[in-house]
């Protein structure tokens, strides 16, 4: 964290220098390398990351199972590569985020050069640096789901996919067909519909017809499914030859339907299970948040996009409105009429939002440091990161106390840098990237290093997985009891039985102990029965990915905080009284 005031001096008064560009980057990457040592999360994550684990001890990559029940709702990409990374690296908790922080670089490279091919390197440069510094990359990079490698593949695509508009070279269309095959290996058919509105739209602005009706365009869908063969031949093999199987208590009778489908399409239609109660607007202010701190900056360039493409009435537009606006707006009203909506759905649209803002940022400071907007943006930035020091204060103060001298260190360097160089900045960078990316990188390293480590104190099931873990012996006795965890099986590193009825769960068991994880309910229930406790664990735990104010408060953290129990039985008692 030191560098963030070396690349302050570093910067020049006038401009970034083009060979220090790079070293903007470094405390980012330091802070997504801390994250992939961070516990995984339940539910996605945690789940995600034992799949992988599963699919690395069975050997069967093709057919996806989840605790012996068919599993149908993610492609197997994410699964493939972290199953690659345990039998590589073994399994850790940074070896399952490692192959998914590699396509992260993968998708900051592409959105610079892309930013670059549309308008010029600044571009391309402010574009990478604001998406790999806004909240949401940091928060793929640790909270690993299937995001991170679907956005990645998603922005290389429409990089090498303009490339060939512009130089028809079947090099380039033949990397595009592999970075849609890779994003709807990740997560379906969204993968090639975000290119193409990109691609489309672009081409019909600029009137290309030609391009349009290029006949080596049918090479993509030839090469796509080549690329994504293995995946559907296990999807027929355990789904298409076997019809009838439930998934989420419905029948499915193709599991290529569902992947070319249900999985995406149905969500709009309503055909998919998945449902819930928000609205139009839910990613209008998910998306403010995600984009943190340069949402004012996004908007502001997404206005100025519009008009321009108004005014020239859709046609003949240069410096990439097209592509960038048509990637970013259309995928945003898609996702906006689905009928399920999770926060994270909208990051694969981040890194066209950020060419948008990279391309404003260039264009303002091409103008006077002295107008009215200039000046607006400067104080907005400002009061953006103090907010964030803000926050910071009050989660390391209030909420989970930091002691640490270094870390103190940091917040306070950064909030007296980050004021400095937007009252004294020398430069229109200075002025207005500076103070806020300064906040935002100091934001997550205390997120990192400090406050999420805290909160996986509250994870139970990672707790009760590293105990069974340590005891190689006693793990093969392990089962839950009305629980279904995936941090337990990850950190236990075994496939851990559920149950839901304790007469089942102790008729079917094969030892004369048990380690039974549980809830509270479940724990008095077997303390009501005849069964001898040997040994007893207790938990605090509270579902970390659903935040509130009443558990960050440490006055009323009790009332949203419950308790799980790892509990070592003895069956000889039960079965005699029960015989």
């Amino acid at each position: 964290m030191p560098f963030i005031v070396f690349f302050a001096i570093l910067t020049s008064p006038d401009k970034v220098n083009n060979k220090s560009q790079l070293l903007f980057f470094i405390p980012v990457l330091l802070v997504y390398g801390i994250g992939m040592f961070l516990e995984v999360m339940e539910v996605d994550a945690a789940q995600y990351a034992y799949l992988s684990m599963e699919m690395l001890n069975t050997g069967n990559y093709l057919e996806i199972y989840d605790h012996g029940f068919n599993y149908l709702d993610k492609p197997p990409l994410l699964f493939w590569l972290s199953a690659f990374s345990f039998k590589t690296f073994g399994i850790s908790n940074f070896s399952y985020r490692l192959p998914s922080v590699l396509f992260s670089l993968l998708g900051l490279f592409s959105t610079y050069k892309l930013g670059k091919a549309l308008v010029n390197e600044r571009v391309g440069f402010y574009a990478a640096l604001m998406l790999s510094s806004c909240q949401a990359c940091f928060m793929m990079n640790h909270d690993v789901r299937t995001d991170t490698i679907l956005t990645a593949c998603t922005i290389f695509s429409i990089w090498q996919l303009y490339l060939f508009t512009e130089n028809n070279r079947l090099l380039h269309l033949f990397l595009g067909a592999m970075g849609i095959a890779g994003a709807m290996l990740t997560k379906g058919p969204i993968g090639i519909m975000v290119p193409a509105l990109a691609i489309g739209f672009h081409l019909v602005v600029k009137r290309r017809w030609g391009t349009i009706l290029n006949w080596r365009w049918l090479f993509v869908p030839f090469i796509v499914l080549i690329l994504i063969s293995p995946m559907l031949i296990g999807l027929y093999r355990q789904y298409d030859l076997h019809p009838g199987k439930l998934i989420q208590g419905v029948p499915i009778q193709s599991g290529l339907r569902f992947f070319f489908w249900t999985q995406s399409f149905g969500r709009i239609t309503g055909e998919s299970v998945w449902k819930d109660n928000t609205t139009s607007l839910f990613f209008t202010h998910t998306f403010l948040w995600a984009f943190l701190p340069w949402c004012v900056i996004f908007l502001i360039g997404l206005s100025r996009d519009t008009f321009q493409l108004i005014r020239a009435k859709f046609k003949l537009l240069n410096h990439g409105e097209a592509l960038a606006w048509g990637g970013f707006v259309f995928p945003f009203i898609v996702f906006s009429t689905s009928h399920y909506k999770l926060p994270h759905y909208i990051f694969i649209i981040c890194p066209l939002a950020a060419i948008i803002a990279g391309k404003f940022l260039h264009n303002l400071f091409q103008e006077e440091m002295t107008t009215k907007l200039f000046s607006i943006l400067k104080w907005s930035q400002l009061v953006i990161a103090l907010l964030i020091y803000t926050l910071i204060f009050t989660l390391c103060i209030f909420s989970f106390p930091m002691r640490p001298v270094l870390f103190w260190s940091l917040l306070f360097l950064g909030m007296g840098i980050s004021i400095f160089f937007a009252r004294n900045g020398k430069s229109p960078f200075q002025k207005i990237i500076l103070p806020s990316f300064i906040a935002i990188v100091v934001l997550n390293f205390i997120l990192n290093s400090h406050f999420y480590p805290a909160l996986f104190s509250y994870a139970a099931s990672n707790r009760a997985g590293e105990i069974m873990h340590a005891s190689e012996k006693e793990v093969k006795n392990l089962v839950e009891y009305n629980e279904l965890t995936y941090g337990l099986d990850f950190y236990s590193r075994t496939s851990v039985k559920s149950y839901y009825d304790l007469s089942d769960l102790i008729s079917k068991s094969q030892s004369t102990t048990l380690w039974i994880f549980t809830n509270q309910k479940g724990y008095e229930e077997i303390k009501e029965s005849n069964l001898m406790i040997l040994d007893e664990k207790k938990f605090e735990h509270f579902h970390i990915s659903k935040l509130s104010v009443r558990f960050l408060n440490p006055k009323t953290r009790h009332e949203k905080v419950d308790f799980k129990y790892l509990v070592h039985v003895h069956l000889k008692n039960y079965f005699s009284l029960h015989n």
